[in-house]
């Protein structure tokens, strides 16, 4: 029997409006929401009340290390409503001391208020989503905030934890947005560096099928920063925040020593989460389940959950170990990489399968490990950095040929 679940990852869908590059889960409630009282109120309590129905529904649990409080917008819920949530899981899991809690919050959804009202709350890390300090940029990406309401909210941040407020706290950016180039890339970090974040996450554009942005694309209306210009700005932002301090140790991830994200490191190691909300993705015991992303199905299975017996991923004791494929994948994320064997051993092949499968993974990156994107040391492959993590979709798509042709 394997140990229960530490971490617990859970959904709030709201935002004021939806991103043009979005495609999550989530419920756009206009600029005037009030969510205690007022506009827009009785859809978030409606929508918590069935959230908590689906946090206390899970019957076998443990003290959980980690929560994190993701969206959507989790920063349009009032303090409130958020020190209910913790209260819930303190109550019925147990959080252990030290425990990383975290929450998403958005420049312009929030005051100064509301951010002392999150941490007493219990929220003792956060993750600021500025995506750009460029107002032009900002506007063609559909954001709501300004330059002004980024930079005063990381003021605000900075703020809470030099003074040993809260533990940690991510300033995250999108690179090759929409008029993104190598100058206002360059400005755009240079100014998140002020701020001396801890931690900081760098995601690259992508567009997804649903968004505004593949629309626009799809009408030849998307310009976005050449290959050489994407590949530019990573390689950049990698020797500028190494040389000032920071460790890349994922492909999206910077951090201070002491700061890496531990919630997102069990997603990357494999181990198992607890997950709630709609369109959100648990993994307790290897096998994964997605609720639906749709609100009236989201609460009819809430309800089910309760009538009918668990989903059997939610209830399975006996680890299943995920797709060979997907755990190479995460794993290659991380700077220290994987131990090959120690997978292909979890997949209980015979030694002579075993030995096979692994020639022909070989002769797949060959040529990765010639041109030093990919590095091995004994049975450890790892990407090497910032050339390998930069072209990491090579190596990767090599890997699933590979995984197709022995399945």
């Amino acid at each position: 029997m394997n140990k229960f679940p530490r971490s617990a990852y859970v959904h709030i869908p709201f935002c004021h409006r939806r991103c043009f590059y979005c495609d999550f889960a989530v419920i756009p409630l206009g600029n005037k929401v009030e969510t205690l009282q007022g506009y827009g109120s009785k859809t978030v309590k409606e929508y918590l009340n069935f959230l908590h129905k689906e946090i206390l529904s899970i019957k076998h649990k443990s003290s959980l290390s980690t929560i994190y409080v993701g969206g959507g917008t989790p920063s349009i819920l009032d303090p409130k409503q958020i020190e209910d949530l913790i209260d819930l899981f303190k109550e019925n899991y147990g959080i252990d001391y030290g425990a990383e809690i975290s929450m998403e919050i958005d420049p312009a959804s929030f005051n100064q208020d509301d951010l002392y009202g999150y941490i007493n709350a219990g929220i003792n890390r956060f993750s600021l989503g500025v995506q750009s300090f460029n107002n032009q940029i900002l506007k063609k990406a559909g954001r709501r905030h300004l330059r002004e309401d980024a930079e005063r909210s990381c003021t605000w941040l900075k703020g809470v934890y030099d003074s040993g407020l809260i533990k940690s706290w991510s300033l995250d950016l999108i690179q090759n947005l929409p008029l993104s180039g190598f100058k206002e890339w360059q400005d755009d970090l240079k100014k998140a560096i002020t701020f001396s974040p801890p931690h900081i996450s760098i995601y690259d554009l992508n567009i997804e099928n649903g968004t505004v942005f593949k629309k626009l694309e799809n009408l030849g209306k998307l310009k976005l920063p050449s290959d050489e210009e994407a590949f530019r700005n990573s390689e950049s932002t990698h020797f500028i925040l190494k040389n000032i301090g920071y460790s890349r140790y994922e492909i999206s991830n910077y951090s201070l020593p002491g700061h890496q994200s531990r919630h997102n490191r069990v997603y990357w190691s494999g181990l198992g989460w607890w997950s709630f909300g709609q369109g959100s993705t648990s993994s307790p015991w290897g096998e994964k389940l997605t609720r639906p992303r749709v609100s009236k199905e989201y609460k009819e299975w809430v309800i089910r959950q309760f009538e009918l017996n668990l989903d059997s991923s939610l209830t399975n004791q006996d680890f299943v170990y995920g797709e060979l494929d997907e755990k190479i994948m995460l794993g290659l994320r991380l700077k220290e990489g994987i131990d090959i064997y120690k997978f292909f051993e979890e997949q209980n092949w015979e030694n002579k399968k075993l030995e096979i499968n692994f020639r022909k993974l070989l002769s797949k990156w060959e040529r990765f490990l010639e041109s030093g994107l990919l590095v091995r040391k004994g049975n450890r492959f790892f990407l090497s950095d910032p050339k390998g993590m930069e072209l990491s979709n090579q190596i990767l798509i090599s890997m699933f040929e590979w995984w197709d042709e022995i399945n």
